[in-house]
C-alpha cells in the first residue's frame, strides 16, 4: 500500500471528501447526525461552514473538512462558527435539520428524538463542539487544539481527525482507493502534537504527556460515574471533565453545572490527586476533595456542616483524604466525599443566584 494525497487522485475538497463523511459520518469515530452541509444561514456574515451535526449528547458539531493540509488557521475559523450557534434555540436546531433533509419539522423532531436514543430534546445544542478533518495537521493547529482542551478540561472540544489515502500498487485495479481515519486528538501520545517555548532545536521538552486512558483519568472517571449515577434533579452536576487534568505537581477532576454562577473556572467542585514515595516499595496518594468559588457565595458556607474533616479555606471548602493505591474502598470514599459537598452546598449556591437575581 502507497499513501498518497488526495489531490494527486483528482479528488476536491468539497464534491468527494466532504461528501464521502456527510454520507459515512461514522468514519470520524462516533454516531453523528449530519443536519447541515455548506451551512451559511447566518444573520451578519457571508461564511459558510462544511458540515453540520449533531453528537450523541445532543452537542452542535461543527466540522471542518481540508483535503492534504489544513494550513495553520482552520481552527479559528472553526471556532468561530462554533460560536454563531451558542444562542440558537431547540427550535431552530429542528428547523435547520428539516430544510436540510426535505421534510417537516414533525419529521425531523422524531429523527432528533431516535438519534438521541429518546432522550428529551431539550438537551439539544446544551453545548458545542469541533471536528477538524484532514490528511495532515499544521503543528499551530494542534498544539492550539490541545492547550484549548486542557484550559477548558473538555478534551474533545475539539477533536482532530486524519484521512490517509492508500493506494495498492501492486493491484491491476488502477481506481482502486483505499482511506484510513483516525483520531490523532484526543489520544494517548496527543503531546507529539505540541509546539513548546523553550523545546527547540537546542533543547529538551519540557512537560507530561496527558493520557485520556491512563489509570488516574480511569480511577477519576469511574469516581464521577458513581456521584452522578446517584443524583438527581438540579442536583445533578452536568458538566465534568473528560481526563484528569495536570496542575503543578498532580492530577484534578472537576464536576461543575452549565447554569449561572457555575463554571469551571468560577464555582465547581473538585478531585485533586497527588503522591509521594515514602519508600521505594511505598506509595501514598493523596486527594484534596473541594468546591471552590467566589466571594460571597464562601460567606454562606462557613457555618455549612459539609463534612465532619472539612476546612474552610478563603473561598473554599476541602477535605483531605489519603490511601496507599487507588482501590475501591478509597474510589468510594472519594465519590461518597464529593456527593456530600454536592447535595449540601449546590442548593446554597443556586440560592445565592436567586438572591442575585432578584437584586437585579
Amino acid at each position: 500500500m502507497e499513501e498518497v494525497d488526495f489531490a494527486c487522485l483528482g479528488l476536491r475538497e468539497r464534491r468527494d471528501i466532504q461528501e464521502w463523511i456527510a454520507n459515512n459520518p461514522r468514519v470520524l469515530g462516533e454516531d453523528l447526525l449530519i443536519i447541515g452541509k455548506e451551512f451559511s444561514d447566518f444573520d451578519q456574515t457571508n461564511e459558510r461552514l462544511d458540515l453540520l451535526a449533531v453528537d450523541a449528547d445532543g452537542r452542535i458539531v461543527i466540522i471542518e473538512v481540508k483535503r492534504d493540509y489544513t494550513g495553520s488557521d482552520v481552527h479559528w475559523q472553526a471556532i468561530k462558527y462554533a460560536s454563531y450557534f451558542r444562542n440558537t434555540k431547540q427550535q431552530d436546531v429542528i428547523g435547520i435539520f428539516a430544510k436540510y433533509e426535505g421534510v417537516s419539522g414533525e419529521e425531523a423532531e422524531k429523527k432528533l428524538i431516535e438519534h438521541l436514543d429518546g432522550d428529551d430534546l431539550g438537551v439539544l445544542n446544551k453545548d458545542q463542539r469541533i471536528i477538524l478533518v484532514s490528511h495532515r495537521f499544521a503543528p499551530e493547529v494542534t498544539s492550539a487544539v490541545l492547550w484549548l482542551n486542557e484550559k477548558f478540561s473538555s478534551e474533545d472540544m475539539i477533536s482532530c481527525i486524519r484521512l490517509i489515502p492508500y493506494r495498492d500498487i501492486q493491484s491491476t485495479d488502477t481506481d482502486s482507493l483505499y482511506i484510513q481515519a483516525y483520531r490523532i486528538i484526543p489520544m494517548p501520545g496527543d503531546e507529539n502534537y505540541v509546539i513548546e517555548a523553550g523545546g527547540g532545536k537546542s533543547g529538551g521538552r519540557i512537560g507530561r504527556a496527558r493520557r485520556s486512558d491512563d489509570e488516574i483519568s480511569l480511577f477519576f472517571r469511574e469516581i464521577g460515574t458513581l456521584v452522578t449515577d446517584g443524583l438527581s434533579g438540579n442536583i445533578k452536576p452536568d458538566k465534568r471533565s473528560r481526563w484528569a487534568g495536570i496542575y503543578n505537581e498532580g492530577r484534578y477532576y472537576n464536576l461543575w453545572h452549565s447554569r449561572s454562577p457555575w463554571g469551571q473556572r468560577k464555582t465547581y467542585f473538585q478531585a485533586y490527586l497527588t503522591q509521594e514515595s515514602e519508600t521505594e516499595a511505598v506509595t501514598v496518594f493523596h486527594v484534596q476533595v473541594g468546591f471552590y468559588t467566589r466571594e460571597g457565595i464562601a460567606e454562606k458556607l462557613s457555618a455549612l456542616d459539609v463534612h465532619v474533616q472539612q476546612e474552610i479555606e478563603g473561598n473554599s471548602v476541602v477535605v483531605h483524604l489519603q490511601n496507599s493505591s487507588l482501590d475501591e474502598g478509597f474510589r468510594d470514599e472519594i465519590a461518597d466525599t464529593l456527593k456530600c459537598f454536592i447535595e449540601k452546598i449546590t442548593p446554597v449556591v443556586d440560592e445565592f443566584a436567586d438572591e442575585l437575581n432578584e437584586e437585579g
